[in-house]
């Protein structure tokens, strides 16, 4: 699938102005930005909210941009729940300019606009095939009642390295360090119970 570019104007009416040529845009996976400066050489600060930064990651936040000219940059997107809505933010001359577009990160499999079913198809596939929130196969039902039963879980493997560890280590300091983990998930194991 080919990228997708968002393209800012900056400089276009105004010295530092910070204009998106869309009021809104929408994607199904990474995208790049565009900024189109038709100015003086300016440094532009981007940034994602908290909504889209649950999926949308920037390598590089500060852009420079030279006088008459344009630079791209990458937005990676993370698989995840779909749809994600947030804004990416652009600001110019030190806060004095900014702008913010609204994105929208899709499914990829989705239909068009007018097809779309009101239930996210992420949250139906992860219930009937077993399969936790993170992707992973759902292991609260091991414990019944108990969310916390991957934790659980987990320390449980952790505790059984630990003692065998302590049991194969032949010198003083390796004893020390395995015991300090030991007691450590012992007390979360305790405070996780409470």
């Amino acid at each position: 699938m080919a990228s997708e570019t968002l393209v800012v104007d900056v400089s276009r009416e105004e010295l530092h102005s910070v204009e998106p040529t869309v009021e809104a845009f929408e994607t199904r996976g990474a995208f790049e930005v565009e900024l189109r400066n038709h100015g003086r050489a300016v440094h532009v600060h981007c940034n994602v909210d908290d909504g889209l930064s649950r999926v949308a990651t920037l390598s590089e936040t500060n852009h420079f941009v030279e006088t008459e000219s344009s630079t791209r940059f990458r937005v990676e997107v993370a698989d995840g729940q779909r749809p994600v809505s947030g804004s990416l933010r652009f600001v110019a001359a030190y806060g004095a300019q900014e702008a913010a577009v609204p994105v929208t990160v899709r499914d990829l499999a989705s239909v068009p606009m007018g097809q779309r079913a009101s239930v996210p198809p992420a949250e139906t596939e992860g219930a009937a095939s077993g399969m936790g929130s993170s992707g992973g196969p759902d292991l609260s039902g091991i414990v019944p009642g108990r969310d916390d039963a991957p934790v659980l879980a987990m320390a449980g493997v952790a505790l059984l390295v630990a003692v065998l560890a302590m049991a194969l280590a032949n010198s003083t300091v390796v004893m020390l360090g395995v015991g300090a983990v030991l007691l450590g998930i012992l007390v979360a194991v305790a405070v996780l119970l409470r």
